[in-house]
């Protein structure tokens, strides 16, 4: 019990604190629920393997942040960020996000991946009547379906990658051109 308590905490210390592990790390947590479940010690294999899916995800969430692209002429943007959720949190996936901004105007670009509750949001999007119902408008990004709504000032434009990442934009309306731009630049190569 003790082995499968302290297998939990290490798992959600380095979720939580988005570290970057090795191949070791990864190895020696796959090799060690495999030696559990050899044992017959389901739990912790479990437990060891939901460790190592951790791992494998924050290296992940480290790499698909290079897919933001820079900042247009005349903005700046922050670093990139990721966050992994694990198996046990809505099914696992990783998240990352990307600011751009200028002085009048700002734009928030994220990123949803591996998760199971992308399959809901990939079903609407390629519904064209739900677009339509919820007031969005059908655009393409890369050749890709996506949607844009409005709602006030504030643009959204939605569309799912055929790799299977969600990409949301949002910000000012004003700054559609330059949101379409961004939305244009990613590197879908890279997710």
């Amino acid at each position: 019990m003790k082995m499968l308590q302290k297998s939990i905490f290490i798992s959600l210390l380095c979720t939580s604190l988005n570290l970057s592990a090795s191949d070791a790390e990864i190895n020696e947590a796959i090799a060690a629920a495999t030696k559990h479940y050899k044992a017959g010690e389901l739990s912790q294999a479990i437990a060891q393997l939901d460790y190592a899916s951790t791992l494998i995800r924050q290296e992940k969430g480290e790499q698909v942040k290079s897919a933001f692209p820079d900042a247009p002429s005349g903005w700046e943007a922050e670093d990139a960020s990721s966050e992994v959720a694990g198996a046990a949190m809505f099914g696992g996936g990783i998240t990352a996000s990307r600011v751009y901004y200028n002085d009048e105007q700002r734009i928030e670009m994220q990123l949803m991946m591996d998760s199971p509750m992308l399959q809901a949001f990939s079903m609407m999007l390629s519904n064209p009547s739900m677009i339509a119902m919820s007031g969005g408008k059908l655009t393409k990004i890369q050749g890709i379906q996506a949607v844009q709504k409005v709602d006030g000032d504030q643009l959204e434009i939605q569309f799912v990658t055929p790799g299977g990442a969600m990409i949301t934009l949002s910000g000012d309306n004003a700054a559609q051109s330059t949101m379409l731009k961004l939305a244009n630049a990613i590197d879908l190569k890279k997710l």
